[in-house]
């Protein structure tokens, strides 16, 4: 029988997620059963008896037959902030502080109430989601923004084998341009996969949670999910860590596990 082993940290990204597959077996079932016959009911000392074994072992993490894999995608905030500049992109699509609507004699007939020009607004950018199955090229699951995300909607469902490595990516839409793409298959600090009972990073608590992860949080901020699911964050805009806006939850993914009733 082979055995696998779970990685001590550091590779999450890769090795877990195979890993995980695994632990869709039953996890009552880790005793030997069967039985055991003996010859005789009475063995005199020096005297030989025959025994009979017929014990069956549980299943490893490797003879297991399928497993199940449903993935949700849970939000994406990503966004930037935008200001108009002057440029007439604000709630009327009139800015009265416009240099060309002046020169056209436009007139702004909300005031200067809702321009923008100083002010911002938080604009939510596309990103794309892709998973793949032992390194084969990288098939999309989700292309949209938050307001495309429907968690109870499935973008996979699907049986898998239990040695199936399964890697999960994203990148996002900025400036008329696809940022870099961030994946499980190579370590980042860009990248982290929680399982159930583990505390939310220090830098997460240190920025804000979006409402999108508090959910899956218990008042103690350690992940409440079920012991064979996995939460994939994801940061796409930013690559440094000392600023605020690295919170690693441009993109919050859901992962689940489950035993399949195909053999």
């Amino acid at each position: 029988m082979k055995h696998s082993h779970l990685p001590l940290g550091g590779r999450l990204m890769t090795g877990c997620i195979a890993c995980l597959c695994s632990f869709s077996s039953v996890f009552a079932a880790d005793i030997p059963t069967g039985k055991l016959n003996v010859d005789r009911t009475l063995v005199r000392v020096g005297s030989l008896s025959k025994l009979d074994w017929n014990i069956k072992f549980p299943v490893g993490p490797t003879e297991l037959r399928k497993t199940q894999i449903r993935v949700r995608i849970l939000g994406s905030s990503f966004q930037e902030n935008r200001t108009n500049n002057g440029g007439g992109n604000n709630l009327d699509g009139v800015d009265s502080s416009n240099p060309s609507n002046i020169k056209k004699g436009i007139v702004d007939p909300s005031g200067t109430y809702d321009d923008e020009k100083k002010l911002g607004k938080a604009v939510l950018l596309p990103v794309e989601v892709m998973w793949n199955i032992n390194n084969s090229s990288w098939t999309r699951l989700f292309y949209g923004t938050q307001s495309d995300v429907n968690p109870s909607t499935l973008v996979v469902d699907s049986t898998v084998n239990p040695t199936d490595i399964i890697n999960f990516g994203a990148h996002g839409f900025r400036n008329k341009a696809w940022l870099p793409f961030y994946s499980t298959a190579t370590p980042s600090q860009n990248v982290l996969v929680l399982q159930n009972g583990a505390t939310i990073p220090t830098i997460i608590q240190q920025t804000f949670i979006e409402s999108i992860l508090k959910p899956y949080l218990g008042a103690d901020n350690k992940v409440k999910i079920g012991t064979r699911d996995l939460i994939i964050l994801l940061e796409l805009g930013q690559t440094n860590p000392i600023y605020a806006d690295f919170n690693l939850q441009d993109l919050v993914i859901l992962v689940t596990y489950e035993e399949s009733a195909v053999k």
